[in-house]
C-alpha cells in the first residue's frame, strides 16, 4: 500500500511539473503581447501623424531620434560685407527635445495626437555683432569697469585687492605682446574670476590695417590668452585706440566677436588727478554704462571712492559679458 501511494505521488509531481513548465512556455510565448499592453504606447496614440500604439520604450526613442534628424535645423549666423555695405540677418535653428517628446507619448491617452517637442536654437552671430557696444541695454542700475592693459602692471595688485575689497568682478582687455610679458599676472587675473578679453596682438590702428591684418590681431591674440590662462577669452573685442569702422566690424562680427567701446572715458591714460577721474565718472554714470578705464595710480587712487559712490547710488557692477546678456 505505501509503495502504491508513493507511486501516485509520483505522477501527481510529474503533472504538476509538466503543467508548470507548459504555463512558462505559455506565458513566455504571451510575454511581448502583455509587455507591450503594460509598457508600451497605448492605443491610437500617433506622433507627427505616425501611429505609435503599442511601441516600446526604446523603439519608440529610436522613432524620435529618426524624426529629429529630419526636423532639425541648425541656425545661421548673420554677415556683413562692406564692400557692398549688406547685412544679412541671421535665422534661429531648430531642436528636437527627444527626452520630453518620448516622455510625452508614453503618458498620452488613447487617441491622443502629438508633436515632437521642438525648441529655437538662437545663432551664434547675430545683426548686432556688426554694430559697436557703447553700453548695456539695460533700464536697472547695472554697469560695467573695463581694464584695458598695454602697460601698467605695477598698478595691477592694487586694483585686484580694490575689486577683491567690494566684490566686483570687471572686464581686462589685454594687448598681446603685454600678455607675452606678464603671463602671471594674467592667471592672477583670470583666478580671481574676471572676465579676460581682447584688447589686440598689439597696440595698432585697426582703420588702417586690412582684413588678414584684423584677423591676425583677433585670433592670435585670442589663442595666445587660451594658452597663459587655459580657457578660451571672452569673444568680446576692445580695439586699441578705439579705433572702428566697416571693415573692423565686419572682420571682428564675423569671427564672433562683439566690438566693445565705451560710454565713459575716465581719460585716465592722461594721468589726471583722482578728483578729476571720480568726477567724470559719478556725474555721467547711467544705467547699462561701460566705464572705461586704465591700470593708472590715479584710477587707483580714484576706483574705490567711485565703487562707493555708486553703489551708494543703487548700482551693482557686472562684467560687460554679462551685461549684454542680460540686456
Amino acid at each position: 500500500m505505501a509503495v502504491l501511494v508513493l507511486e501516485r505521488v509520483k505522477i501527481v509531481r510529474f503533472f504538476c511539473g509538466v503543467f508548470l513548465v507548459l504555463m512558462i512556455i505559455w506565458g513566455i510565448s504571451r510575454w511581448p503581447e502583455a509587455g507591450r499592453s503594460l509598457y508600451g504606447v497605448k492605443d491610437r496614440v500617433t506622433l507627427e501623424g505616425l501611429s505609435v500604439e503599442r511601441l516600446l520604450p526604446h523603439e519608440l526613442r529610436a522613432l524620435v531620434e529618426e524624426l529629429a534628424k529630419r526636423r532639425t535645423l541648425p541656425p545661421e549666423n548673420a554677415g556683413f560685407f562692406p564692400e557692398t555695405g549688406e547685412l544679412i540677418p541671421e535665422k534661429e535653428g531648430l531642436g528636437v527635445d527627444i527626452e520630453s517628446t518620448v516622455e510625452n507619448v508614453l503618458r498620452a491617452q488613447p487617441g491622443e495626437a502629438l508633436s515632437l517637442v521642438t525648441y529655437s536654437i538662437p545663432a551664434a552671430v547675430t545683426r548686432d555683432f556688426f554694430t559697436p557696444v557703447f553700453k548695456g541695454d539695460t533700464g536697472e542700475k547695472k554697469a560695467s569697469i573695463t581694464i584695458n592693459v598695454a602697460w601698467g602692471e605695477e598698478e595691477i595688485p592694487a586694483m585686484l585687492s580694490i575689486f577683491r575689497e567690494h566684490g566686483i568682478k570687471a572686464t581686462f582687455f589685454f594687448v598681446g605682446d603685454w600678455v607675452r610679458k606678464f603671463p602671471d599676472l594674467v592667471r592672477e587675473i583670470s583666478r580671481e574670476g574676471h572676465e579676460i578679453a581682447n584688447h589686440g596682438l598689439y597696440h595698432g590702428h585697426p582703420n588702417k590695417m586690412s582684413r588678414a591684418e584684423l584677423q591676425k590681431l583677433i585670433l592670435e591674440n585670442a589663442r595666445l590668452l587660451d594658452e597663459v590662462t587655459g580657457e578660451p577669452p571672452a569673444k568680446l573685442f576692445a580695439p586699441p585706440y578705439g579705433e572702428f569702422n566697416s571693415e573692423v566690424l565686419a572682420v571682428a562680427g564675423n569671427l564672433g566677436y562683439r566690438t566693445i567701446l565705451w560710454t565713459i572715458d575716465t581719460v585716465d591714460w592722461k594721468r589726471p588727478a583722482p578728483e578729476v577721474i571720480i568726477q567724470r565718472v559719478t556725474e555721467k554714470i547711467e544705467p547699462g554704462a561701460i566705464i572705461l578705464m586704465h591700470p593708472t595710480a590715479p584710477t587707483v587712487a580714484a576706483l574705490s571712492p567711485i565703487i562707493k559712490n555708486l553703489k551708494e547710488q543703487g548700482y551693482s557692477f557686472l562684467p560687460v559679458g554679462k551685461l549684454l546678456r542680460e540686456g
